[in-house]
């Protein structure tokens, strides 16, 4: 690898990290499909980490703030928290300190997908409904506390 290629890695992730956080993990993935070797990836994240460019508390925050936006919940925001190189124990005292309410977002998410909810729902809609909000990542009792909310607000 030569000079010219190095320094165009960088100038990518210098152009990635300023659009938005990255975690390490995501960036290595990134400059490895652009065919960059591991000593040299290695060295990169240094440089950046040491530049304060990169900032896994500061990823993580980002990373929570955006889910929780999403309207997602807290197993699905785990889920996601694996796949994007997020440290799930970091991410679980983030949730703490947050003191996020699951089971007001369950019901803003709810509300927001459903938001005529008929007088009785049918044992196929009811189901579907709580696949849906499962899927989103949320528990049972709050699904079934957004759902309560939904028909008690009508």
């Amino acid at each position: 690898m030569d000079e010219q290629e190095k320094q165009k890695l960088k100038n990518y992730v210098l152009w990635l990290l300023g659009r938005q956080e990255y975690s390490k993990k995501m960036l290595t993935q990134k400059l490895q499909a652009k065919g960059a070797d591991d000593a040299f990836i290695e060295k990169l994240l240094a440089w950046c980490e040491s530049l304060g460019y990169i900032d896994e508390n500061r990823y993580c925050e980002s990373f929570l703030r955006t889910q929780i936006n999403k309207g997602l919940g807290l197993k699905r925001v785990l889920s996601d928290a694996g796949n994007k190189g997020v440290d799930r124990a970091r991410l679980m005292q983030l949730v703490e300190t947050q003191e996020v309410d699951w089971f007001e977002l369950a019901q803003q998410a709810y509300a927001r997908k459903y938001a005529t909810t008929p007088e009785k729902l049918d044992y196929k809609e009811k189901a579907k409904r709580i696949r849906y909000m499962m899927y989103r990542g949320f528990s049972y009792e709050e699904i079934d506390f957004a759902m309560q909310a939904a028909t008690m607000g009508e």
